[in-house]
């Protein structure tokens, strides 16, 4: 009977969890538990912005149309094949949102499939598995992910691709690189330090040392490569709106100010367990060794260092969940206790601050609070008329006109 409300069957996905981490059920459920809370988030923000545009679509749109206006067309073109199959454009980011949750899960999964000789023969505890599935599904920050709903989808595209790689189909790496590449522009940039980190090797030790140098190169950097990208005016559109425009300076309000510092701090924690674990997972940290670092090259922008050190943050979090499962590196009991009450933490600063603090005007606009216990059955019982309601609510900017 739990299982027909969304917390019920969370909570029951965790203590499901088998002690190889194989069955996928769990993510399902957990998968489904973000489609159905999502299911009446309001438009804010680049959500609203991106209803606005596939809105506009009707029985004159072509797929022309809609490829020659944009670099990035994957988005815009589900919501055109939406808006031909008459499907309401609020099920676009309930679906995302659940394919987030899952292929971050699945990622997960992944990294624990790839071969590592240092972690044979060890036994994994069912509670030790679900603290990190639980740590991993709490860093999803999945309410800011879908209201910027392009970059949050290709961010874990990324992420399962980079995986995928090491331990399960080089095809299904190529398939989502490519799905992460038509969905935000920016994960060009992630893809070539993947690239990269097949031929080149940092050693850990290097990590900080050349992230220091590529923050000191940032400005020379940027401003010496983005002119010469003429490629469907990106260069320039980068130039103007990530190095000189709005989007490079630093928020001013105290707010943002201090979610930027835990959010942060946290990255920076997970940082130094990773450097303190001896252990190696081939090729994943390769090119986490190398992605960190270049992460540094886009420090002349707040926003851009911002979003790349997101995906890095992600990463850190699946390997240090990775260290605790395995105990792999790992020489003292007092190291994994440490570890363990850090993932508690992380867990908890993310789902309390990161994911519900920060997004409360989502969440109060949406009432999404009653939506964690409120049963499926009553969740689908919603249609374009109530959708639209939000938008009296709502300006051209994306704000909730209230909380202007």
């Amino acid at each position: 009977m739990s299982m027909t409300i969304p917390i019920g069957g969370l909570i029951l996905s965790f203590l499901s969890l088998d002690k190889k981490g194989m069955n996928r059920l769990p993510f399902l459920v957990m998968s489904m538990f973000y489609f159905f809370l999502l299911i009446k988030i309001p438009p804010l923000g680049d959500l609203y912005r991106r209803y606005l545009e596939i809105h506009a679509y009707g029985p004159g749109t072509h797929f022309s149309d809609i490829a020659s206006a944009h670099t990035d067309i994957l988005l815009y073109v589900n919501g055109w094949i939406f808006q031909l199959l008459n499907i309401p454009f609020f099920f676009i980011p309930a679906f995302y949102g659940g394919v987030m949750c899952y292929l971050l899960l699945a990622a997960f999964r992944n990294v624990t499939l790839i071969d590592s000789s240092e972690r044979e023969n060890r036994e994994i505890s069912s509670t030790r598995l679900a603290l990190t599935y639980f740590t991993v599904f709490s860093a999803l920050n999945i309410l800011n992910l879908v209201l910027g709903i392009r970059y949050g989808t290709a961010l874990v595209f990324m992420i399962y691709a980079v995986t995928c790689y090491f331990s399960r189909s080089k095809l299904r790496c190529g398939v989502f690189v490519l799905l992460a590449l038509l969905m935000h522009f920016s994960m060009v940039f992630v893809s070539l330090v993947f690239v990269a980190s097949l031929f080149f090797k940092v050693e850990k030790k290097f990590v900080l040392p050349l992230s220091i140098f590529f923050w000191l190169l940032s400005s020379v950097a940027l401003r010496s490569i983005l002119p010469s990208i003429g490629f469907m005016g990106i260069g320039d559109y980068a130039m103007g709106g990530y190095v000189d425009g709005s989007f490079s300076a630093t928020p001013n309000d105290s707010n943002t100010i201090m979610v930027a510092i835990i959010t942060r701090s946290l990255g920076l924690a997970s940082f130094v367990f990773y450097l303190f674990s001896k252990g190696e997972v081939k090729g994943f940290d390769r090119f986490l060794n190398l992605f960190i670092p270049c992460c540094f090259i886009m420090s002349v922008s707040y926003t851009a260092m911002g979003r790349y050190l997101n995906i890095a943050q992600y990463l850190l979090a699946i390997r240090i969940c990775y260290v605790y499962l395995f105990s792999t590196g790992v020489d003292s009991a007092r190291f994994r206790l440490l570890l363990r009450n850090y993932l508690v933490v992380f867990a908890l600063l993310s789902l309390l601050i990161i994911n519900i603090y920060t997004q409360r005007r989502t969440l109060t606009m949406g009432g999404l609070w009653s939506y964690a216990w409120t049963s499926p059955v009553f969740l689908l019982n919603y249609n374009e008329q109530d959708f639209e309601k939000y938008l009296n609510d709502i300006d051209y900017d994306g704000y909730w006109i209230k909380h202007r």
